[in-house]
């Protein structure tokens, strides 16, 4: 099998073929023109014939070297035909024979043993597949459009050869044989035509057009021989040097690799072919009666008009069969799926009136189309009253001063404009009765053919829910007040006991005093541990942030601990430690003892402990806590900072502790803007890091805030507040916009989307609290951070405070506001999401850790399906795309991204192999769009776009980025199969930074 030539070489190979034959056809049109003498037509005459000849052997024998699969056998039988033509005609030459007046036997069998091959060849080349009946059904066309054509052909200009033929049978059996394969073969290249598909149909064309030139030019020759006037160099010779050409025209027409088509069921029946034969018949039979002059069939004509009553009646039998054969499999088949879709309906109806969830669908209008039992019966009505309602009038209850919300604005309103999803949102519904209970809802678009047609919803009653809450605020409260205080006397009355101070003890009382004492203690530091575990996590413990020195903090740390590792005979010591940052000193100072608890329990006699704090770029200062002990498995390293977790079970009997304290010191961590984590050698040491944002550099008295600084919508009914405010923030690099009351402060978020926004609570007209509940449910505001600015204090309101993203008591000093800006922007992006669209694993693999250490969640798809799954799903914050996946290029994700209006406007980074051609980019861009070389493009500077494009998205300063958290997560998609691999921050970042 040859080499097989590329597309582009076979276009520019056909694009020089297919002149030259005109060019030469018209050539020899010329050249055989009456005009010139008749020995000089018939040397053009043959010249033409043998260099169209040879000219199409070779090219076939080329087309059929480089073709592959059924293609190739389709042009080695052509070959074939050709060969043996060739070989006829040389062999007339040599042995001496006129095809006029001594035809010669072994020419006229090669002749026609050349048009069965090339009639074989035809049917080799690739089509729809045909097997049984529907290839006996084509031959049986062939012979039917054969015949008649041979009908019509002998009473129009046969009488001469009919005439002359004594015996079909006879020695001039070949002058009826040779016309009848010129006709068949030109009838099966017409059908073979009209029945093939995709690339193989234009060069059967041009073949079938070859062989029709050819045969025109073999039956006028039949017919002139008859009539005794034929000579060579006649103008009907073009038509074989025409038809030679053409086939080799065709050998060249460019064409992929052999890719075979799937049959087609309704080939053999297609009505198409069936009016095309009986057309041919109809016109025979016309041709026989009224233009044969009323004489009498000849033997020939008697002869072909039995065999094309037989063709036909065979084809229609096999045709009938062939009906009755598939309208059997079609009923059988439309019965099984009948069945099925009505065990996919019982199944699915099942499962709704199942479920414990409400679930309803409506249509565009936002009326409802269904419900099911379970959310029918939580509104308190009957599905079937449901139907047609408007769901958003009927049982969304209105705002707390009782003005219904509007439709626009509602979840379903959302889904249906613009396809949004919303998930996990609370709302209020009223039930039949008027009773009004909490919901949470998921609400979806119905998508038919990319054309949103609906939304359906699921809702879940919260009030169980709501209840726990309650209840658990109650006995945090209790156990704030009602258990603290008799604690506190125990623990004093135990260690009078204890200390002797109530009298002498015998050694068994003072032993058991002490037990107790111990256990007390044990008790109060777990209740202390839950409230402020609880606390930090509410956002109900405020924070005091100051400009605090590095060493202050460690040292103090230090300080409280220094008898604690003399006792465990630790060394308890401070490295290099330098640099400031904005935190609150008890929370910190917390954080450490915490560490330094840990590392001197878990520390070996002799052993050593090391505390430092060093500034890293990126305006933070990292912590280290090193100690010697026996360090923590690899399979625990993740989950250390989990409530009440012990590497091992005997260590709360053995070393003391509440399983708390490091939950505590990641809750206070990330209040503060910065991520924690640990890193181990088992066996030999641990160190927990953890970082803290510096404070940000304060601008120079008339510099200029940069055009695309952060903007913080800055909302107070006190315009002098406003002004103070705006100027500190101004003063730090953000861009303020202050605005007096919070119905302006909801159409400018909602227009303008800021950074983020500083609310006070205590408003003229709409309050502070009804504008952070409108923010927190607009698809376009809901994520944006907010920090409450205000006299009351969290605890005051404890609905509210998990709300905000901050909370800062009047009257507030600049560093506090500027280090609760700067936390929550730091949330914010510690909750983006990049969507990483990459087949190759390796190379996504450093991606994710580059982008892992810097705290964000990197969503890993494979396949452009999986990729636009996820990506509706996870609403991603940044795309880095490849354009080369295994299913589709990533054209088609970025095409259903432009779709979907929550993703149209994402940023992309599209990141190839290959350049993006210019003209190509425009269809390939979201949002702000890079294009990205890998060969020119290192990860390293892709991380640094991904980061510049998240900056511009959360509104968070280029030098206030926050490096790793411990615990990072990376989900990959490929195809439907998603899994979760948790790594550590120990796995991203790097060396000289551990």
């Amino acid at each position: 099998m040859g080499r097989s030539l590329s597309l582009a070489a076979q276009r520019r190979r056909f694009r020089v073929a297919a002149p030259a034959a005109v060019l030469t056809v018209g050539l020899f049109a010329v050249l055989l023109q009456p005009g010139f003498s008749a020995s000089f037509r018939e040397g053009a005459s043959a010249l033409g014939l043998m260099a169209a000849g040879t000219t199409t052997g070779v090219s076939v024998w080329l087309r059929a070297r480089w073709s592959t699969g059924r293609r190739r056998r389709g042009w080695l039988w052509l070959l074939a035909a050709a060969v043996c033509a060739v070989l006829g005609n040389v062999w007339a030459a040599i042995a001496g024979y006129d095809p006029v007046t001594d035809p010669s036997l072994v020419s006229d069998l090669s002749v026609s043993l050349a048009l069965a091959l090339s009639i074989v060849g035809l049917l080799t080349f690739p089509t729809a597949r045909r097997r049984g009946r529907n290839l006996t059904i084509m031959v049986l066309d062939g012979i039917v459009g054969g015949s008649a054509v041979l009908i019509m052909a002998s009473v129009l200009v046969y009488d001469e050869l009919l005439a002359s033929v004594d015996q079909v049978f006879g020695p001039e059996f070949f002058s009826l044989l040779i016309p009848f394969l010129d006709v068949a073969l030109v009838t099966f290249g017409l059908f073979l035509v009209l029945r093939s598909r995709g690339e193989s149909r234009p060069a059967l064309a041009l073949v079938a057009l070859g062989f029709l030139l050819y045969a025109i030019a073999d039956l006028s020759f039949a017919v002139r021989v008859a009539q005794g006037t034929f000579t060579w160099g006649d103008f009907p010779d073009l038509g074989w040097i025409a038809g030679y050409l053409l086939i080799a025209v065709a050998s060249w027409y460019p064409a992929g690799d052999e890719d075979e088509e799937v049959e087609d069921a309704h080939t053999a029946a297609d009505a198409r072919d069936t009016l095309l034969v009986f057309s041919v018949v109809g016109v025979a039979g016309i041709v026989q009666i009224f233009f044969s002059g009323g004489e009498e069939m000849q033997r020939a004509q008697e002869v072909l008009w039995l065999t094309l009553a037989v063709a036909t009646g065979a084809r229609q039998v096999l045709l009938t069969a062939d009906n009755a054969q598939l309208r059997r499999g079609l009923e059988r088949r439309v019965a099984e799926q009948t069945a099925d879709l009505r065990r996919l309906a019982r199944r699915t109806e099942t499962l709704l009136t199942s479920v414990g969830d409400g679930i309803y669908g409506v249509d565009a209008r936002g009326r409802i189309t269904s419900m099911n039992p379970s959310g029918a019966r939580a509104l308190g009505y009957t599905p079937e009253a449901l139907l047609g309602q408007p769901a958003h009038e009927l049982f969304h209850a209105p705002g707390v001063d009782g003005v219904p919300f509007p439709y626009e604005g509602c979840y379903i309103a959302e889904a249906i404009a613009s396809g949004t999803v919303t998930s996990a949102e609370e709302d209020v519904y009223v039930c039949a009765d008027g009773a009004e209970f909490p919901v949470e809802i998921t609400a979806s678009p119905l998508v038919d053919d990319d054309v949103v047609t609906g939304a359906v919803v699921v809702f879940r009653d919260v009030t169980q829910r709501r209840e726990v809450d309650r209840m658990k605020n109650e006995f945090l409260s209790v156990v704030s007040h009602e258990l603290r205080t008799p604690l506190t006397s125990i623990r004093g009355s135990l260690g009078l006991l204890a200390g002797g101070q109530l009298g002498e003890l015998s050694p068994r009382a003072t032993s058991m005093a002490r037990i107790a004492l111990e256990s007390s203690e044990r008790l109060t530091r777990l209740i202390n541990d839950i409230l402020d575990l609880e606390r930090i996590e509410s956002g109900a413990r405020p924070m005091e942030l100051a400009v605090i020195d590095a060493r202050a903090l460690v040292e103090a740390a230090t300080a409280e601990l220094d008898a604690m590792a003399r006792g465990a005979d630790v060394r308890l010591e401070v490295g290099d430690t330098a640099g400031t940052v904005l935190a609150d000193r008890d929370r910190i100072v917390q954080t450490l003892i915490n560490l330094l608890n840990n590392a001197i329990k878990f520390s070996s006699a002799g052993g050593r402990v090391v505390v430092d704090a060093q500034p890293r770029d990126g305006g933070t200062v990292l912590f280290r806590v090193h100690d010697e002990g026996r360090g923590i498995p690899a399979d625990q390293i993740g989950t250390i900072f989990d409530r009440f977790h012990q590497v091992d079970s005997s260590d709360a009997r053995q070393k003391g502790g509440t399983g708390l304290g490091l939950a505590i010191s990641r809750g206070i961590v990330d209040r503060h803007g910065g991520r924690i984590w640990a890193e181990s050698e088992p066996g030999r040491s641990t160190t927990v890091q953890f970082t803290l944002p510096a404070p940000h550099r304060s601008r120079l008295a008339g510099e200029a805030v940069p055009a695309d600084a952060p903007t913080i919508l800055v909302c107070d009914d006190e315009p002098a507040v406003v002004g103070t405010l705006s100027a500190m923030l101004a003063q730090h690099g953000y861009r303020p916009v202050g605005v007096g009351d919070g119905d302006e402060a909801i159409a400018r978020a909602t227009a303008e989307r800021p950074a983020a926004v500083l609310l006070d609570l205590r408003m003229s007209g709409t309050s502070g609290a009804e504008v952070l509940a409108e923010l927190r449910r607009g698809e376009r505001t809901r994520n944006i951070p907010v920090v409450v600015v205000s006299g009351l204090a969290p605890e005051s309101d404890p609905e509210l405070s998990p709300q905000a993203d901050g909370w800062l008591v009047k009257p507030v000093t600049e560093g506090q506001l500027v280090q609760a800006v700067e936390v929550a922007l730091a949330g914010r992006l510690s909750e983006s999401a990049v969507l990483l669209v990459e087949d190759d694993e390796d190379l996504a693999e450093v991606i994710s850790a580059l982008l892992h250490a810097h705290g964000l969640r990197v969503d890993h798809a494979t396949t452009a399906a999986s990729a636009i799954e996820t990506g509706r799903a996870v609403r991603p914050q940044v795309i880095v795309l490849d354009l080369h996946l295994p299913d589709d290029d990533g054209s088609a994700v970025v095409a259903a991204f432009r779709r979907d209006p929550a993703l149209a406007a994402t940023p992309l980074v599209v990141y190839s192999a290959a350049d993006v051609e210019v003209e190509r980019r425009a269809s390939l861009e979201l949002g702000p769009t890079v294009f990205l070389t890998k060969g020119r493009t290192a990860p390293e500077d892709l991380e640094q776009r991904v980061l510049g494009l998240l900056d511009a998205v959360t509104g968070r300063p280029a030098e206030a980025r926050v490096p790793t958290s411990p615990t990072t997560t990376s989900t990959t998609t490929t195809g439907t199969t998603t899994t979760t691999t948790s790594r550590t921050a120990s796995d991203t970042i790097p060396k000289e930074e551990r």
